[in-house]
């Protein structure tokens, strides 16, 4: 089977895995995260690996019926109180989940998260439905690894930075030290022009190695900033903002400055416009070190790929310049 990098860091590449690997991945899913369920929800399509996996071949392992929500994103889902469910998510995902809340109250579910960082709608949804009936994980891979860690997802300040190796991963490299990632394992796939399948794969992630089972994901090496001499992942400046403004969105990009070589935008989605000298305190108090944004706007909304990655829209208002 064949899949598709999106492209957004260079041109997009296929990597092809067997049919075994993916059922291989299906039976881990079910027993690292999903358990028993009655019936699958899926808002990813099947086309990536993570709505193949979670909305395809898992629903096949299971022997349980699976409502594919990809293929009319406008349509709401039918949701049986009776049926345990599992939900697969993108980060537009969560904005049907929140208008479907009062169903999903009476019911028994799990969700999982994937291929895009978590929204303000995450957070409303999760707290939403915290209780006991209400478990929801996300997780951390790529089209050529698959699956690599997996976490709780809270949603909140209490959202743990550690994340949890599948027991079929092996990471390589030093503990305790900033680096890329490289990995091991029977899932990896073979890139369209590789012979045979890897043994290991480095990806553009950054991590932080924390023992055998733990790692942090500390950002994409495609998304490192040094702005006067200062290196930082742009990752970090949305996480910080994100929490401290949960009711907004936000987004980081990269360009060049005539002046520092390198500098960094700083783009946020909010029901309201949030005054620059806020985010300003509230990045400068969490990492002193790093430098603000070179300008600041906000837009009337974030277009999404198919799987969920932010793609910036033409209507912005600009906020502020530094």
């Amino acid at each position: 089977m064949a899949f598709e990098t999106s492209g957004q860091s260079g041109h997009p590449v296929t990597w092809v895995r067997t049919q075994h690997q993916l059922d291989e991945e299906a039976a881990l899913l079910a027993r690292t995260l999903v358990g028993t369920v009655d019936e699958v929800v899926s808002f990813a399509p099947a086309s990536h690996l993570y709505g193949r996996l979670l909305g395809e071949e898992l629903p096949r392992y299971l022997r349980v019926p699976v409502q594919r929500c990809w293929e009319d994103p406008l349509a709401l889902p039918t949701l049986n109180p009776d049926r345990r469910t599992l939900l697969v998510c993108l980060p537009s995902s969560w904005l049907t989940l929140r208008s479907v809340l009062p169903q999903l109250r009476g019911m028994s579910v799990v969700a999982v998260h994937g291929t895009g960082p978590t929204v303000p709608a995450t957070r409303e949804v999760i707290a939403a439905l915290d209780g006991p009936a209400f478990t929801a994980f996300e997780v951390f891979g790529s089209t050529e690894t698959g699956g690599v860690a997996y976490r709780p997802l809270t949603g909140g300040r209490s959202q743990s930075d550690a994340w949890r190796l599948f027991d079929d991963v092996t990471v390589v490299g030093d503990r305790g030290l900033e680096q890329r990632l490289a990995v091991r394992s029977a899932r990896l796939a073979r890139r369209s022009d590789m012979a045979r399948l890897p043994a290991e794969l480095a990806t553009d992630d950054i991590v932080r190695p924390l023992d055998g089972e733990h790692l942090q994901l500390l950002g994409r090496s495609s998304r490192l900033a040094k702005v006067n001499g200062v290196r930082f992942q742009l990752e970090r400046v949305e996480s910080i903002l994100g929490e401290a403004f949960p009711h907004a969105e936000f987004t980081c990009v990269l360009t060049t400055d005539h002046v520092r070589a390198e500098h960094y935008e700083l783009y946020y989605v909010c029901d309201e416009t949030i005054p620059v000298s806020d985010l300003h305190v509230r990045l400068g108090r969490a990492a002193p070190k790093i430098p603000m944004p070179r300008d600041v706007r906000r837009v009337d909304s974030f277009r999404r790929s198919s799987v969920g990655k932010v793609q910036l829209s033409t209507s912005m208002t600009a906020c502020g310049v530094v």
